[in-house]
């Protein structure tokens, strides 16, 4: 309730409605806001009514994320970080890699596989179909 009584008396009643979208802060930014906290010697909640910071908590989560990480900590994206270099799927480039001998034989056993249920499946399809084209004549000879 205390939060909500310091967000109505900065900003009225703008203050109490939820934002729509997340306010975007560059590192600098953050690193300005945590250094004045700081030289100041100020509480988070009083930072974030200078900087026109709704929730002070976030300038305590900017403080850990230095604290851990540093400045890049700070510079960091929203949402899941992205894959690391090297775990992306190759592109495919003109040239065939060499594969070993073990790969060699899966492949052609793969392929071999791959064959058999192929075949599987139109040997399926084709029983079905005879199967249907059966039953269709003999509801034809009972009328």
């Amino acid at each position: 309730i205390n939060n909500w009584i310091m967000a109505y008396n900065l900003y009225g009643e703008v203050g109490l409605k939820k934002s729509l979208s997340k306010t975007r802060y560059s590192g600098e930014f953050k690193l300005s806001v945590l250094k004045y906290r700081i030289n100041n010697e100020t509480s988070y909640s009083e930072t974030a009514q200078v900087f026109g910071i709704k929730n002070p908590s976030t300038i305590a989560g900017w403080q850990r994320k230095y604290d851990l990480e540093g400045f890049s900590g700070l510079c960091g994206t929203l949402g899941r970080p992205r894959k690391r270099e090297g775990t992306t799927m190759p592109k495919n480039n003109d040239e065939p890699k060499e594969l070993s001998k073990s790969e060699r034989e899966e492949l052609i056993e793969l392929r071999e596989r791959n064959e058999y249920l192929e075949a599987k499946l139109l040997y399926q399809k084709k029983l079905d179909a005879l199967l249907r084209e059966k039953r269709a004549q003999t509801k034809k000879r009972r009328k």
